[in-house]
């Protein structure tokens, strides 16, 4: 239908300077200058729409059919105006800056719509997780790559350190704390199962009440050591344990006879088939509980997404300064991320436009802004109308 507009503004034009042509009168002057001069400005701008996506009226006229013709040069100078303006580090942070990303992640995230995209991409993620496990491609490349990586770890110093790690503020005594406790725990809760085992494996000739009596006193002894170990940081033998897990730690980082120690255990694990097709079974029935779980409607994973999802948003709400450091850590990663790949972000424009089809660039150019472009005839008609006016008055 805009098309037809120009196209009538023509006729009119045409008809209007017909009607004028022989006509004596100083009106039909007029007439006849604002009609010839507008007939002028439409052809004009007719010619110069037509020749930006095709040759006018099929001749090869040099410089029209200029997007057909110049396709890939428009798609490289619109990348490179794209990256070099709109995503430019200063412009993206300055747009990303104004954004409270934290602040409306929360609030996102403790809407019944923001847990449910959360508990539904988490389970889909899991889902397709678990469901690339049944390959036997992945578990094949799971099994090789874990051999590998295996293989080339030096067992002894890794231990070396981990146990320095943990001897560094006394975190090894923390441990032993536990330990002890949970040994106490255990020993108390089993010592009719211990005096049972005793009894019967004692000799005949033993009575009874005397092995049960030291039985019991070593059982109470043995509590009782435990538990003063458990409450006295500067008990005797936790100093023994402090100089036996530095001693250890350094002879598992430096001894010839511990590496040598920690390469026989690799080997043997790596050797140990039976291991390994017991370690693939316990994963094998985590990975189908987890399965049978995510396909339940009242799963506990998809619960615990939606909880961790409400705390996170709870606790970014309530703490401006973590929501600050979130916001400049999210500005800051964008910003680099964008400066880093703007030129291969802004190359999907170019490689885009390079594969389209020159007639259907064209095309999809001229219905995007073709509205526009029948006004730019309409107002060349007019326009043209009234310079020929305009000069009809000063001749």
């Amino acid at each position: 239908m805009m098309k037809r507009i120009p196209i009538l503004l023509l006729v009119l034009m045409a008809a209007l300077f017909l009607v004028t042509l022989d006509r004596p009168e100083t009106w039909a002057g007029w007439l006849r200058a604002f009609a010839e001069a507008g007939m002028v400005g439409a052809l004009a701008d007719w010619f110069a729409v037509v020749a930006l996506f095709r040759h006018p009226m099929g001749l090869p006229i040099p410089h029209t059919a200029i997007i057909p013709n110049r396709k890939n040069e428009i798609g490289d100078n619109l990348a490179r105006f794209v990256a070099d303006h709109f995503l430019e580090p200063a412009v993206v942070r300055a747009k990303l800056q104004s954004v409270n990303l934290a602040g409306k992640t929360a609030t996102w995230l403790k809407s019944p719509t923001g847990q449910q995209r959360v508990q539904d991409l988490g389970v889909r993620v899991a889902q397709w997780m678990l469901g690339a496990l049944h390959e036997a491609r992945v578990r094949g490349f799971i099994g090789r790559l874990g051999s590998r990586q295996l293989a080339e770890l030096d067992l002894a110093p890794l231990l070396g350190r981990a146990l320095e790690w943990l001897i560094q503020d006394g975190r090894h005594q923390d441990v032993l704390t536990q330990s002890l406790r949970f040994a106490m725990l255990t020993l108390h809760d089993n010592r009719d199962t211990i005096r049972g085992k005793v009894q019967r494996e004692s000799p005949w000739w033993l009575p009874g009440f005397i092995d049960d009596r030291i039985v019991v006193q070593m059982l109470d002894r043995v509590e009782t050591l435990l538990l003063e170990m458990s409450l006295d940081p500067d008990h005797p033998l936790r100093g023994d344990f402090n100089r036996w897990a530095g001693h250890w730690a350094d002879s598992l980082q430096s001894a010839p006879e511990y590496a040598g120690w920690g390469r026989q255990l690799k080997d043997d694990l790596l050797a140990n088939q039976g291991l390994q097709d017991y370690l693939y079974g316990l994963w094998a029935d985590l990975v189908a509980a987890l399965e049978e779980d995510l396909q339940h409607p009242e799963s506990k994973v998809r619960a615990e997404l939606g909880r961790s999802a409400a705390n996170l948003a709870s606790e970014l709400e309530n703490d401006p300064a973590m929501r600050d450091w979130v916001n400049d850590w999210l500005v800051e990663m964008a910003v680099v991320a964008v400066d880093g790949n703007r030129h291969d972000m802004a190359s999907l424009i170019s490689d885009t436009v390079r594969s389209w089809d020159p007639a259907e660039t064209s095309q999809r150019i001229e219905q995007a802004i073709g509205r526009d472009l029948q006004f730019i005839r309409v107002n060349g008609t007019l326009v043209g109308g009234l310079v020929g006016l305009a000069i009809h008055a000063v001749t």
